[in-house]
């Protein structure tokens, strides 16, 4: 079920202000216009009855997809590695066995609805992704700001990564054989199947990749 609340929301250009309902959370599969929506940037997008400008309206979304039991919590710049929503755990108590994700940025929310769309294990990808960035930093000698995955192909081998370099953030495509997240994959279910027994949403980010590769160097010392 969606949840909707009502804001006036006062135009930057003309300073109209207009009633507007936004949508707090919404169900995937009664609202499945939704997924396509947030791809092509019109879910968050507002525009003033008067004077006609648009813009992106961005604010927390709860993205419930029961298909593929997951839920995304996108709160615009969140810097938290764990969120504990109580009135949800109690609400939903089957909730454990979900992948509960917290995100920051729209892209974020893009990358964590692609991955699961795949049926990958977005633990995996980040751990490919840091693995394929460090690849990147080496080769073109320019620091990787950030990166989302881009393309998986079985029949090809390949899983593919857009990263952005160098202080002017151009986006570089690099790809790598699906042996490495496979072995990504092996890692995460043999050090860190207990992550998503955690209570709350978690950020499962570059920061997180780098934090687990620290904790299995240590264990296989």
């Amino acid at each position: 079920m969606s949840e909707k609340v009502k804001r006036n929301i006062t135009c930057p250009k003309c300073g109209n202000v207009k009633e507007t309902t936004l949508l707090c959370s919404v169900n995937a599969s009664s609202f499945n216009e939704a997924h396509k929506q947030i791809f092509d940037d019109t879910f968050f997008e507002w525009t003033c009855e008067k004077c006609g400008e648009t813009r992106q309206l961005l604010h927390p979304l709860l993205y419930n997809d029961i298909k593929n039991r997951t839920m995304i919590y996108y709160i615009p710049n969140v810097d938290r590695r764990q969120l504990v929503d109580d009135r949800l755990e109690a609400e939903f108590p089957e909730l454990t066995d979900v992948k509960k994700r917290v995100v920051p940025t729209i892209n974020a929310l893009k990358e964590k609805l692609y991955i699961f769309d795949l049926g990958l294990n977005d633990m995996a990808v980040e751990l490919t992704k840091l693995a394929v960035a460090e690849l990147v930093t080496k080769s073109q000698k320019l620091n990787v700001s950030e990166g989302y995955l881009s393309s998986y192909d079985e029949e090809a081998n390949s899983i593919g990564f857009e990263f952005f370099v160098g202080e002017a953030g151009k986006p570089f495509l690099q790809s790598t054989r699906l042996e490495v997240y496979k072995r990504s994959l092996e890692i995460v279910e043999t050090y860190f199947k207990d992550e998503d027994n955690r209570q709350g949403f978690l950020t499962i980010d570059r920061r997180w990749a780098k934090e687990a590769l620290g904790q299995y160097r240590k264990l296989k010392k």
